[in-house]
């Protein structure tokens, strides 16, 4: 499993636990936190430069 797995499987435990939530801020501040863990998810994979210390 990649990181944009993970970062997806946060963002739905935020939106999960937004619907569960009575109070309005909290439940703003777990969407908000979905939108950027969704944010992250959709970010391209850095590529791992080769090392060149060894030459």
């Amino acid at each position: 499993m990649g990181r944009s797995d993970d970062y997806r499987r946060y963002a739905k435990e935020c939106l999960d636990m937004a619907n569960t939530v009575q109070d309005a801020k909290a439940r703003a501040s777990l969407l908000q936190m979905a939108q950027v863990w969704l944010r992250l998810a959709q970010r391209p994979v850095a590529k791992r430069q080769p090392d060149h210390a060894g030459k």
